[in-house]
């Protein structure tokens, strides 16, 4: 499995649990701050090793866009 193709698969599990710990326990819990900070963290180790490695991932860009609308809540 390439690497971009885990960032697909965790962008995918990361937002499914953020729109998970939305529903069940409201933007202000510990929880969803948790995973939108897990959120955050997966975004910019992307970028860090964009730049290390002089290439963009081929991230999904629906996947993308998904998790920067989660960003927008949080």
């Amino acid at each position: 499995m390439s690497p971009d193709s885990d960032h697909n698969d965790l962008l995918l599990q990361i937002s499914t649990n953020l729109k998970n710990t939305l529903i069940t326990f409201g933007a202000s819990s510990h929880q969803y701050q948790a995973v939108l900070q897990t959120l955050k963290d997966l975004l910019q180790c992307i970028e860090q090793h964009d730049k290390q490695h002089d290439k963009h991932a081929q991230i999904d860009p629906d996947m993308l866009s998904q998790a920067m609308e989660f960003l927008k809540l949080g």
